[in-house]
């Protein structure tokens, strides 16, 4: 099965420590669902969703954290994702849903963190990609509006909002995957990125043979 996206992002800023935003419909058993989170004040470490893992975070600024985190879909999965920190001045989360990806689905993690402000950044760079069917997403936030964004390296931007970006790739090839997303005002930055394993990156289905007497 080819990567392919289910669901597009979807997007929820409070000035809360608990913030909940919904997919459009209930995800798909078996698909991988991915939610990039900002905290105002508190370590991505300290942030959590329910049943899902963090696959990597990073520092924006002085205070700020951001991460990823992935989960694959159940039999009767909820449309609500809550994203919930210890503390918080504020919270961003956005999700999102993809088909075409195995059932342990992290591969290689790389992040960075920056307390600028420049005017470019780097997601820094994962081990080599091991098949050209794999899922790179990528995130970063600073603080205020960015105007005139662009991503680099065949990322494609899925979501731009309030200091907010989340971009991805289908990998076409093997090789070491890194984006930069460059802005016109200098601004304080953070940046990460997580790499998942397409379907044909390992067996995941066994053929059961059935013998009838």
């Amino acid at each position: 099965m080819a990567i392919s996206k289910v669901q597009n992002a979807v997007y929820k800023s409070e000035a809360d420590a608990s913030v909940t935003v919904s997919f459009p419909n209930t995800p798909t058993e078996g698909n991988l669902m991915i939610a990039l989170g900002k905290s105002g004040t508190n370590s991505y470490t300290n942030g959590s969703i329910t049943g899902w893992a963090l696959a990597t975070g990073t520092r924006t600024g002085t205070t700020a954290y951001m991460g990823i985190w992935y989960k694959v879909a159940g039999a009767a999965e909820s449309k609500d994702v809550t994203l919930d920190w210890t503390d918080s001045t504020n919270t961003l989360i956005a999700i999102e849903e993809w088909a075409g990806l195995t059932s342990t689905p992290l591969d290689q993690i790389a992040n960075v963190d920056n307390t600028g402000p420049v005017t470019s950044k780097s997601s820094g760079t994962t081990p080599t990609t091991t098949v050209a069917d794999e899922l790179c997403v990528a995130g970063f936030a600073m603080g205020g509006v960015v105007t005139n964004q662009s991503w680099s390296n065949s990322f494609t931007e899925e979501l731009d909002q309030d200091s907010f970006f989340l971009g991805s790739k289908i990998v076409s090839a093997t090789g070491t995957q890194e984006t930069t997303l460059s802005w016109t005002t200098a601004r304080v930055c953070g940046g990460l990125i997580a790499t998942f394993k397409g379907a044909s990156a390992a067996a995941t289905w066994i053929p059961k043979v059935i013998m009838v007497m």
